[in-house]
């Protein structure tokens, strides 16, 4: 019997110490030069699902204007929390919801010269301070360029994430 443990002792085959180790060692320097890569693409990803969304709140406020430019109402200057105007772009873009903005038009005389031209009243140039509750529950405020060129200026946005509150 003791021979036999002894020659199975002999004959066993296996990693050492130091190769698992090394190993390991390997598997740590590999995990800490992805995981900061991982982390960018994710947080690239979350901004540019808030730029979605204040796009939506854009092409919805659009809307909600060409509504008041065939009723013949006025243009909505702002939106805030509980007016008409927010509750209006709240509607096509829930869950997200709208808390501010400052909208500015093309033109901005109620009363244009040519009739052609009166839609410029309600066309929007840009919109700056937009802040709004993302679906994820972040407050997110962001404006857009103001060089006419429609695209948000995400180098300027404001994430706060929502409080876990307990």
């Amino acid at each position: 019997m003791k021979r036999r443990l002894d020659s199975f002792k002999k004959n066993q085959k296996g990693f050492t110490l130091v190769e698992l180790i090394v190993v390991l060692v390997i598997l740590a320097i590999l995990a800490a030069l992805l995981v900061p890569a991982l982390l960018g693409y994710i947080d690239r990803a979350r901004n540019t699902k808030y730029l979605e969304e204040a796009r939506s709140i854009f092409t919805a406020l659009q809307a909600v204007n060409d509504e008041q430019y065939a009723a013949g109402k006025e243009h909505i200057t702002s939106l805030a929390t509980g007016s008409d105007g927010a509750n209006a772009v709240n509607k096509l873009v829930s869950p997200t919801e709208v808390s501010a903005a400052t909208i500015v038009y093309l033109d901005t005389a109620a009363s244009v010269g040519a009739a052609t031209d009166k839609h410029k009243y309600y066309t929007v140039s840009y919109i700056t301070g937009l802040t709004f509750k993302s679906q994820d529950g972040s407050t997110v405020t962001v404006s857009m360029k103001t060089d006419g060129s429609g695209t948000w200026d995400a180098d300027n946005m404001n994430i706060t994430a929502p409080s876990s509150g307990g």
